[in-house]
């Protein structure tokens, strides 16, 4: 692996390897700094040893102790292999000082205290490390001491195991299963010798081994196989260490073999109690001690390797015939196979009453009523604590509801309940790990897995709306529709299939097809009698209507909706109808209406202890501020949105609550502090392939690129988005996507291709009614048809623009200050500067500080306007106000406009020198961005103050660059294009100052 990238962590070299895990040292790439991070071995990839290594990711990331070593993230690769990012400790481990006999009897005391102290610190919390042993505790560079491997239960390594002997079987029965032997064998408690539960008290055991090896330089239990250790371990106490070693106090034989005693209520019970005598005798010792010496065999191997040593040298002697051995061999595989068929497992069928509260927990996470089915769920389980695929389908709950502590948890506790599967069928089997892909998003595992279930039970309309529900996760909507449809000729009284169905036409805005989905799943609910299945119908009913721009009848079906929901207590079908009549309220530009619905929606949900719900509704809220450019409203609720999650741990909605605030802050010309917002926010929708905010969170993603001026990294930004959009058949984020990747051919002055793209968005929205969509691209779209000269259609554009913002309640204000933004450089463009004024000074007063953008494109075609009318002083002093917003916005494109403007203001004003330094330098930064028409404006400006300051051959080769790049222009847009360009008042005139400096040059 070495040389990869997981995550951000870029793997650099291996660290070790162990019978669980392999260690490497990686680079954070985020914080620029050394971590180790360590991998599941691919031999232990099974559940029982995924579960135990998320165990031990998940236990020790709540520490936080000088001694142990900290972990600072977990999760998986993109092929399942889990892995634990840790503090890179260097250092040498116990093991390592103990073989060179480094360790004085102080030094070890000292050393055992501190990882007493961590275990306290630990125990106190909860967890027990379970594998206290030599190459567990490091000892750094600085002589600090860390802990490693909370919460593992090892076994021993296959590799140190041969399968030649007839024994090995039996050996490896040591492994780690329900019930049975856990840690490492010189340094288990009797307690976990025998497979019996263990608490703190057993680490103390495990530490009190290493106590009696550091001080007396032999291990306390030796043997010469893995069985006659344990036999040690649970029946023989070892001598007291100062028979070994005469330097061991007497106060410290009694301490150590204190912590050896066989039973737990013998020993010490609390590590801080441990800890405290360590701490009296060790004041007592002598600092300058000896070395403590390793004992070891004559082959010059210590006692603590002695047994696995032992036990590989016996497995390979010879021992009887080929004959025999194969015999033998014969006869021992047909005694245990018949075993094996004798106890194995029953199917798992949990009691009929937590199977009904099962199945109904399922449906409701099929209708999306994921509180109601944590509800079920939980009681599922409470009759039955060991139904696994309870527990499973409760951790898809939490997830859905955004609870992602409570899901790891609940896996874990499916991966203890079935740690080898064979208690399940195979079919149980398969939904178990369907449902594990949905809870960690790998929603096309998922997928496939219940593409098994359909095919193993073809019969079973509920898997088909099990498979379409991982489709549409993972964004594949018609694939998701095809298994809703399939679902209903399987059942066609199955009411829900028709309801996922309809849902599914209404994000593609199928409106027919979606009506008749939702009148067939109506009809069904009604006819049973379901009210809550009814609820939903009406619910959907009111959001197409509300897609569809038909607002007034909106209002209806999800007013009864939520007269419906309060009839029957349920508090989430109310909280979602209200939130969709505070959307509605939004769309209809009735913001008061729309935020006293959100508040309501909140208050429902405060009420019912719904505190993610709450976190929503203010995401919510924050969203429709931002989309009618409210963006002063936007920020506070954000905030508080962002602050709840955090507390709450509602790691999605955090993320919502970053893209939220980090858009409105980007609007409000704060990119530094609203971009790494959104970037966050994009980073873990990506890590959880949650598709439709990371098409979200592209978009601002791009217009960060934009306002950069880095356009190839914008346009693949918007191409990315394009395909997410695509890939979901929603048409209107299609639209949207090709709209900004008009925006990006703009501001790099490719028009042509601009033009292209807003046709093919502007098809889709006229052709869906998307107006809000529409609406932008007309005002866009004007812009663009001016900059090649097309005036009128530009102004046709303007019109339905206005007029479609005028019709929608209050105005898009945003909108009506950009159209008298670009009706003022109309009028510039034309040399009607009386106009130009008038328009700009209009879009000027309605931006005002809400829309910063439009005030400085409006300030820069006034300053323009005024020096070209005779006001040089006022354009001088516009033009520089624009310049300095613009800067302030950071946006490049915007930035170059300004400095080519205030250049043509200083020429006017008579300032040659200044005029000359703007328009060269503002040249370089045209040439970066590859905007030919600007730049050769600004060559043209350049060669005209050189002809003004007489320096008549710099001005000629400024003249040479000027006409370079109009041919370079021509070439770019095509003839028509270029001389429909031409025909431009203003470029006319600049084309005659060209053609004079021309002739003022000798």
């Amino acid at each position: 692996m070495i040389g990869q990238t997981v995550s951000h962590y870029r793997i650099m070299r291996l660290l070790g390897e162990g019978g669980m895990g392999t260690v490497y040292a990686a680079e954070d790439t985020h914080l620029g700094r050394t971590v180790a991070i360590k991998f599941l071995n691919a031999s232990n990839t099974d559940h029982h040893y995924r579960a135990r290594f998320l165990r031990e990711a998940r236990a020790i990331s709540s520490l936080s102790h000088p001694n142990i070593a900290t972990v600072f993230d977990y999760g998986e690769t993109s092929d399942a292999k889990p892995f634990l990012v840790m503090e890179f400790v260097e250092g040498e481990t116990l093991g390592e000082l103990l073989d060179a006999s480094a360790l004085t009897v102080w030094r070890s005391v000292e050393i055992i205290g501190c990882v007493a102290d961590a275990l306290a610190e630990a125990h106190n919390r909860g967890i027990v490390h379970r594998d206290i042993k030599p190459s567990n505790v490091i000892i750094t560079n600085r002589g600090q001491v860390k802990v490693l491997d909370f919460g593992l239960a090892k076994r021993i390594s296959e590799e140190e195991i041969h399968n030649t002997d007839t024994n090995a079987p039996t050996l490896l029965s040591t492994h780690t299963r329900d019930g049975i032997v856990v840690g490492t064998p010189l340094y288990l408690s009797p307690e976990q010798a025998t497979g019996s539960p263990v608490d703190g008290r057993s680490d103390l055991f495990a530490l009190g081994a290493l106590l009696y090896e550091c001080i007396s330089g032999k291990p306390a239990f030796s043997g010469s196989s893995v069985l006659e250790i344990g036999g040690q371990v649970i029946h023989v106490d070892p001598r007291p260490p100062s028979e070994i070693n005469p330097e061991v106090p007497l106060d410290l034989n009694r301490i150590t073999l204190k912590a050896l005693a066989k039973r737990p209520e013998d020993r010490y019970q609390t590590a801080e109690e441990l800890r405290e005598e360590l701490i009296t005798v060790h004041s007592a010792l002598n600092v300058e001690g000896e070395r403590v010496r390793r004992i070891t065999y004559a082959n010059g191997r210590s006692h603590r390797t002695s047994a696995l040593t032992t036990i590989s040298q016996t497995l390979r002697k010879p021992r009887v015939s080929l004959f025999t051995l194969a015999a033998t061999v014969l006869a021992v595989g047909v005694i245990v196979i018949g075993l094996v068929l004798y106890f194995r497992p029953k199917p798992y069928k949990p009691p009929q009453e937590a199977q009904k509260f099962y199945e109904l927990g399922t449906d409701f996470i099929r209708e999306g009523a994921y509180h109601q089915a944590s509800k079920a769920l939980e009681k599922a389980i409470s009759i039955d604590p060991n139904f696994a695929l309870a527990h499973a389908r409760l951790a898809e709950a939490w997830t859905e509801l955004d609870y992602s502590d409570k899901a790891k948890d609940e896996m874990l506790r499916v991966s203890a309940l079935v740690p080898n599967r064979s208690g399940l069928t195979k079919l149980d089997n398969l939904y178990l790990d369907a449902i594990s892909s949905v809870v960690t998003h790998d929603f096309e595992r998922a997928a496939g897995y219940y593409q098994e279930i359909v095919k193993a039970a073809p019969e079973k309309p509920d898997a088909y709306v099990d498979l379409g529900r991982a489709y549409e996760k993972n964004e594949q909507v018609n694939l998701a529709l095809e298994s809703y449809i399939k679902a209903t000729y399987r059942d066609s009284q199955y009411a829900l299939a028709n309801l996922r169905a309809a849902e599914m036409y209404i994000r593609k805005r199928e409106v027919p097809s979606a009506i008749s989905a939702l009148e067939k799943a109506g009809n069904l609910y009604d006819a049973i009698g379901n009210i809550e299945g009814s609820t939903e119908v009406l619910f959907y009913r009111g959001v197409l209507l509300t897609d569809t721009s038909k607002y007034q009848e909106a209002f209806a079906p999800l007013q009864k909706a939520l007269n419906l929901a309060t009839s029957t207590g349920n508090a989430q079908q109310q909280f979602n109808a209200t939130l969709q009549m505070s959307r509605l309220a939004f769309q209809m530009g009735d913001v008061n209406s729309a935020r006293e619905y959100a508040n309501t929606a909140r208050r429902i949900a405060e009420q019912q202890g719904l505190n993610n719900l709450v976190i929503f509704a203010l995401v919510e809220l924050g969203n429709a501020f931002n989309g009618w450019n409210e963006y002063d409203k936007a920020e506070p609720v954000a905030r508080l949105a962002l602050g709840m999650a955090q507390r709450n741990n509602a790691l999605r909605l955090e993320a919502s609550s970053k893209l939220i605030l980090g858009i409105a802050l980007m609007q409000t010309l704060r990119a530094k502090e609203g971009f790494p917002l959104i970037e966050q926010a994009h980073e873990f929708f990506l890590k959880g392939n949650y598709l439709r905010q990371v098409s979200y969170c592209l978009t601002y993603v791009g217009r960060e690129h934009r306002r950069k001026g880095e356009y190839e990294l914008a346009l693949a930004a918007y191409r990315q988005k394009l395909e997410i959009s695509e890939r979901a058949a929603d048409p209107k984020e299609v639209a949207f996507a090709r709209a900004d990747i008009a925006m990006a051919y703009a501001k790099q002055e490719r028009y042509i291709e601009a033009l292209g793209k807003y046709d093919e968005s502007n098809e889709i929205n006229r052709a869906r009614e998307f107006w809000s969509g529409l609406t932008y691209n007309q005002m866009n779209r004007a812009s663009v048809l001016l900059q090649l000269g097309r005036y009128e259609e530009a102004r046709t554009s303007l019109d339905e623009a206005s007029s479609l913002a005028n019709k929608t309640k209050g105005g898009l204000k945003a909108v009506l200050a950009e159209v008298q933004m670009i009706l003022g450089q109309i009028a510039l463009s034309n040399r009607d500067f009386t106009k130009a004024k008038q328009y700009s000074v209009e879009a000027v007063s309605k931006a005002g500080t809400q829309y910063p953008d439009v005030a400085i494109g409006a300030k820069i075609a006034l300053g323009t306007g005024q020096a070209f009318s005779g006001a040089t002083a006022d354009g001088k002093r516009t033009c520089e106000e624009a310049l300095k917003m613009a800067q302030d916005s950071g946006e490049e494109a915007v930035i170059s406009d300004a400095i080519l403007a205030l250049g043509t203001a200083l020429f006017e004003y008579g300032d040659f020198d200044e005029a000359l330094s703007n328009a060269l330098k503002v040249q370089e930064r045209l040439a970066r961005s590859g905007e030919q028409e600007s730049e050769w404006r600004a060559w043209l400006l350049a060669a005209r103050c050189m002809i003004r300051k007489r320096i008549e051959a710099q001005g000629r080769e400024y003249l040479n660059r000027a006409n370079e790049s109009l041919t370079k222009l021509e070439t770019q847009w095509g003839a028509e294009a270029f001389d429909r360009y031409q025909s431009r008042p203003d470029i006319q005139v600049a084309r005659k100052q060209l053609s004079e400096a021309a002739l003022a040059v000798p």
